[in-house]
């Protein structure tokens, strides 16, 4: 590997010399710099970026830390991020955590020992009520909260929103008896979902029948299993809404195991827009996430506090995305 000092050598000046040059140093004459950058070039040089980064107390890097990037979600907020750095000249590391908080921590601890300007923590599957990890660098939060008492910067989507525009989606074409199926009854995202149901519901002078939820746990056999409960019960739902895409595509199983048609017999709802949501049949209804552009403002959030040296002070910040209801086959009006 070549080193300043093989550039020193070949250009006959010190290393010192050589090495405020390729910092691009203005106490070196530019013909200087010029020379020794093409010298450079010949040989092949690589500048080793982590040595400069302990030397400057500056990486121009950001460290995003998910559950797991792989996730089309996840992934979805990782593109946006990038975007917004790229835009303003940074670059981003990646650390995915597993739903682990120990993992977390550490990925935190990598990211301040390699000089990091700041941290990106998104769309963690932990409890979202519980205290942000310590750090001393800068951060952003993606579609989690904290009881921590300092103030923070979050970016999410508005769950409460969504919750409510589904719901109120549904009513609108003469649905009365809408099921929920949620997520976890502890996440967030669960939480305000399920407080947007009860006041489109509310708003709409229809009663709230504890019955018609359920709680599941993202994945489809809980869609599957609590719809089986839902349409087998004495008095079924006309209408189910369910808290993500993989839920719903579980409903719509379990819809047609009890013999029933959706869209016919029963609208389906789902939320997320996956791209199972697309191909699916029939075809999903749901709520579409603007997961990019949530990663997208994140970042942008972050790389104004790291260049002006803002941090929230006094309070935090609280930044809401809505979605949009993307309508697709698996709902239609109520006949009858």
């Amino acid at each position: 590997m070549v080193s300043i000092y093989d550039i020193a050598k070949a250009a006959g000046m010190s290393a010192a010399t050589v090495s405020r040059a390729l910092a691009d140093n203005d106490k070196i004459s530019r013909s200087s710099r010029e020379r020794i950058q093409r010298i450079a070039d010949e040989m092949g040089y690589r500048p080793n970026l982590l040595a400069r980064n302990f030397r400057q107390k500056s990486s121009s890097m950001i460290g995003l830390i998910t559950d797991d990037v792989s996730d089309e979600l996840s992934g979805m907020i990782a593109k946006g991020v990038e975007q917004a750095l790229r835009d303003n000249g940074f670059s981003m590391l990646v650390r995915n955590v597993h739903h682990d908080l120990d993992n977390e921590q550490s990925a935190i601890d990598y990211f301040a020992d390699m000089q990091m300007d700041g941290v990106i923590l998104a769309d963690s599957t932990l409890d979202s009520l519980a205290e942000v990890p310590s750090t001393k660098l800068p951060f952003v939060l993606i579609n989690r909260f904290s009881s921590a008492e300092e103030p923070v910067s979050i970016v999410c989507t508005d769950d409460f929103a969504g919750g409510y525009d589904a719901t109120d989606y549904l009513i609108k074409l003469n649905h009365h008896k809408i099921a929920y199926i949620n997520g976890p009854e502890d996440w967030y995202s669960s939480i305000r979902r399920l407080n947007g149901y009860i006041d489109a519901l509310k708003k709409n002078n229809i009663p709230f029948h504890s019955e018609y939820v359920k709680h599941g746990d993202w994945f489809e056999d809980s869609g599957y299993r609590l719809a089986l409960e839902l349409f087998r019960s004495e008095d079924p739902p006309t209408a189910v809404f369910a808290a993500n895409d993989m839920m719903a595509v579980g409903v719509i199983d379990a819809a047609r195991e009890c013999g029933l048609r959706v869209p016919e017999d029963v609208s389906v709802m789902g939320y997320d827009d996956r791209t199972i949501a697309k191909y699916v049949r029939p075809r999903l209804t749901t709520i579409q996430l603007p997961m990019f552009e949530v990663g997208q403002m994140a970042g942008q959030v972050l790389c104004e506090m790291i260049t002006t040296g803002h941090v929230p002070d006094g309070k935090s910040t609280r930044l809401l995305v809505r979605g949009n209801v993307i309508e697709r086959e698996t709902t239609a009006p109520l006949q009858g």
